[in-house]
């Protein structure tokens, strides 16, 4: 009865941590292959926004408002700063899009800057209060009132105007603006409007019922044949692909190295436990304390190249075969699904290639 216990309770540890390594290798080898880190992402998307930001000010200077807008706009969105967007609503303000410039402004002010923040970073703040200050008095504003639809498709200078926006006061950029309508059987309607820096503006839109529209729709709700056609013929042209399996190869050696050392040391590990069962019969007799540590050691070393070995192979497979190995295949990858399993003292792979 002890020798039983004490050989249950011996491979039960062997296959907990087995099944521990196998876990953690993966893991491991997993993260090995990440094409990059994230460190050298953030620093190559410092750089550009550094270089973004200096052709933006020279821009500026330069009065060149257009340019200044796109290469702050481009900077702010791969390094978010303060400075950048305040930067952005001075373009804006160029541009005379008075309305963006102060979102954007209320944007940094919001957000705020942190205590321990560069001193640059805090002077953008009181830069986008004096700006802000300046932009509200310039936004114009224009109510639209539509008549003879309840859904009406309405547009100021191509720009969709949400149907809660109609009929109430919309801050809108001074200038020349173009307000078109539409909905379903009615006529189009459209005007042009002149906004006046800090001036205000109201317009109704009346659509009118389109009455060649029902009889168009009802030519429409008419069965029609139509010409046989041959359908199209797509192709699908998937570009070969090549990957590096470097990792996915030295998986697979740590994995074979594993497998041997593991197999070797688990024959001599079956070698002590007949031994230790011929020898220690009787538990409260059993003077074989050196046979048990190496039967021990054995059984440990053996789970762990094994635990070792199966995970690496999984994970070279798993590579490989993801990344197509050194062939070139016109065709998507299968997908791979590969197991290690351990019953009554058997260990192996199951899975789908």
């Amino acid at each position: 009865m002890f020798v039983g216990e004490f050989f249950n309770h011996s491979w039960h540890f062997v296959v907990s941590r087995f099944l521990a390594l196998v876990l953690s290798t993966a893991a491991f080898l997993l993260a090995m292959a990440a094409p990059t880190t994230a460190l050298a992402q953030w620093e190559t998307n410092r750089a550009t926004a550094r270089s973004l930001a200096a052709e933006g000010n020279a821009a500026l200077r330069s009065e060149n408002f257009a340019e200044a807008e796109d290469r702050f706009r481009r900077a702010d969105s791969l390094v978010h700063a303060p400075t950048l967007v305040v930067d952005h609503a001075r373009a804006l303000v160029g541009l005379g899009r008075y309305v963006e410039a102060q979102e954007q402004l209320e944007l940094v002010l919001r957000e705020g800057v942190a205590d321990n923040a560069s001193l640059i970073w805090k002077r953008s703040l009181l830069d986008a209060r004096q700006l802000l200050d300046g932009v509200k008095p310039k936004l114009g504003w224009l109510t639209i009132t539509v008549k003879g639809s309840d859904k009406p498709l309405v547009r100021v200078d191509g720009v969709q105007v949400p149907v809660a926006a109609l009929g109430v006061r919309r801050a809108t950029d001074p200038g020349s603006r173009t307000v078109g309508a539409t909905a379903s059987d009615c006529f189009p309607a459209e005007v042009t409007v002149t906004i006046p820096e800090g001036g205000e503006r109201e317009i109704t839109l009346e659509l009118k019922l389109d009455s060649s529209s029902h009889n168009s729709a009802a030519l429409a709700q008419q069965p029609q044949l139509l010409p046989r056609t041959q359908p199209p013929v797509l192709r699908e042209t998937l570009k070969p692909t090549k990957s590096s399996n470097t990792i996915g190869y030295a998986a697979l050696g740590l994995g074979g190295a594993g497998l041997v050392v593991g197999t070797v040391t688990g024959v001599v590990f079956l070698r002590k436990r007949s031994d230790l069962a011929s020898k220690c019969r009787d538990a409260s007799n059993c003077q074989q304390q050196g046979l048990i540590d190496g039967y021990n050691r054995y059984g440990t070393i053996s789970g762990i190249s094994l635990g070792v070995g199966v995970a690496s192979g999984v994970a070279g497979l798993w590579l490989l075969l993801s990344n197509g190995g050194h062939t070139e295949s016109l065709a998507p990858p299968k997908p791979v699904a590969v197991l290690p399993y351990v019953s009554n003292g058997h260990l192996g792979l199951i899975g789908s290639f």
